[in-house]
């Protein structure tokens, strides 16, 4: 079965993709090409005024696929969230995600690229690789952009989990909804807005708007990228976290 269903609403003014991957939605790289380039291709529509990206189930994702984090495939799973990543940031069509439940890793630093953020009031956030011995490359670049420096090192030096009020504070989430109703919610707040407006004003509204956050991005994140593929390679401790995680135990820290 398909990870991901894709249809068109409102006469191709929509465009929602739904994450179904049982077991957590989780991403793997796999998962992440695909959306990639649905997300490639809604950029080149001159029809489109939004992107919903949503998830089935009671979560919305776990997170990167932690078998992917190994020293072995970590190396190919960073580049394919960095332009997954960059695809959503860069699209001239906003994308808003639509979040319930759990969304951790790699799915939170996908949804921090979006330009819109609904979040269900069970929705809880968290990067907690830092557990694992390792960090969440995008998230260290993207958290500061996006809303401050110390929720960026609350989240993820402390590895802690947050919920939507934190976020709405730092000025990330669009609407908190109660649990059930994120879909009409968001729905309704498109009908009354974006589906009313040019889109080609607002693909120009949007390369304007994000023209200081595009800034140096993809560079940074590549630079960051490079860090966690060289010097935390090096640290013994990111191979025994994910060794740990993935056998089910209490990882032993080195004490160097």
């Amino acid at each position: 079965m398909n990870p991901i269903r894709s249809i068109h609403e409102h006469d191709g003014a929509l465009l929602r993709l739904t994450i179904d991957r049982p077991t957590g939605n989780v991403f793997t790289g796999e998962l992440m090409r695909e959306l990639t380039e649905h997300i490639r291709i809604a950029a080149d529509s001159r029809t489109l005024r939004l992107v919903v990206l949503e998830a089935e189930g009671k979560h919305f994702s776990f997170g990167a696929a932690v078998d992917e984090h190994t020293p072995e495939r970590v190396g190919e799973m960073l580049p394919t969230l960095r332009e997954l990543v960059m695809a959503i940031a860069s699209s001239p069509v906003p994308v808003a995600a639509l979040v319930q439940g759990m969304c951790l890793g790699g799915a939170f630093e996908v949804v921090l690229a979006c330009h819109f953020l609904f979040a269900a009031s069970d929705a809880k956030f968290a990067v907690p690789e830092i557990r694992l011995g390792v960090f969440p490359p995008v998230a260290a670049v993207l958290l500061p952009r996006r809303a401050t420096q110390a929720l960026s090192e609350r989240m993820i030096l402390g590895g802690e989990e947050v919920g939507p009020e934190v976020l709405s504070q730092a000025g990330l989430i669009h609407a908190i909804c109660p649990a059930g109703e994120l879909h009409g919610h968001a729905n309704s707040w498109f009908e009354k807005t974006l589906l009313r407006f040019s889109a080609a004003s607002l693909r120009e509204a949007v390369r304007a708007s994000r023209s200081k956050l595009l800034e140096g991005l993809e560079h940074d994140l590549a630079c960051t990228e490079q860090d966690y593929l060289t010097r935390l390679a090096a640290v013994s401790d990111a191979s025994e976290g994910i060794a740990a995680f993935t056998e089910r135990r209490k990882p032993h820290w080195s004490h160097a």
